[in-house]
């Protein structure tokens, strides 16, 4: 039983990949194990994976490590999506209908062919339509070659932004939102929707919550902030050192394999 059903999530960055593998007992979190992977550079650019074949071979020696029982979860950049609302038709939509007509109506606006594009939608609270979420294919594409090299049992490829959502069960009820940043750009989720901004753009937290406009956010940060902070391993009942150094960089790691088991 040592080896139940792990929940991993896979964060690839620049330089290098945030790995988290979480166990569930008794209703609460455990932490397994973490990794982070250097990467070759030219391997990945702007957060996509441009040389499977070669991250793949350095992912071998990690791949060797996990149990048969996994689910991964692994993040795309969410600055490589497009989100729109679209209002419901004038027809009436069988529910098998409707994610075709979804993906026409998206490939229109952006005029790229459907083929091309990966689309996910939500019913929009605010709305009687979608919140749709567009990627191009090949970014997806380029994830899944990669999951079928290593022989990954993979639930899901979502944009890294969404993947805070999941922190949300142990955020305080007063708190609309959270933010996480890397060197370059900001994450940011509410209970419905998540979103991406540069650094160079909102170069402060206080920028960014004024900027999404959403109520009151924390930032998901070990480093105390005046209450204004989230420590993301702090959803994790049972740790086991050593945690990594620089333990806010697994933040979307974190919060892919809290997920990772979610419909």
């Amino acid at each position: 039983m040592a080896f139940r059903n792990w929940r991993i999530g896979m964060h690839i960055q620049q330089d290098h990949i945030a790995i988290v593998a979480l166990l569930l007992e008794r209703s609460r979190w455990a932490l397994r194990r973490w990794w982070r992977i250097p990467l070759i550079p030219g391997t990945v650019r702007q957060g996509i994976v441009v040389d499977v074949e070669s991250l793949a071979r350095q992912l071998q020696p990690w791949r060797r490590e996990l149990p048969l029982q996994h689910q991964a979860c692994i993040a795309f950049p969410a600055a490589r999506t497009l989100q729109k609302q679209l209002p419901r038709p004038q027809i009436s939509l069988r529910e098998s209908e409707q994610a075709t007509w979804i993906a026409s109506a998206m490939a229109q606006q952006l005029e790229m062919p459907a083929s091309s594009l990966c689309v996910d939608y939500v019913d929009a609270r605010a709305a009687d339509g979608w919140r749709v979420t567009a990627a191009q294919r090949l970014d997806i594409n380029a994830l899944g070659q990669l999951a079928s090299r290593l022989k990954l049992k993979v639930v899901g490829i979502v944009p890294d932004a969404s993947a805070l959502g999941a922190f949300f069960p142990w955020l305080p009820v007063e708190v609309q939102g959270l933010a996480w940043r890397d060197e370059t750009s900001w994450l940011w989720a509410t209970a419905d929707s998540w979103g991406c901004c540069p650094c160079s753009d909102v170069p402060s937290f206080p920028g960014l919550v004024s900027r999404v406009n959403a109520g009151e956010f924390r930032l998901c940060t070990s480093a105390s902030l005046d209450g204004q902070n989230f420590d993301a391993w702090s959803a994790i009942h049972r740790l086991q050192p050593p945690l990594p150094a620089r333990g806010d960089s697994f933040t979307v790691a974190l919060g892919l394999a809290l997920g990772a088991g979610q419909p």
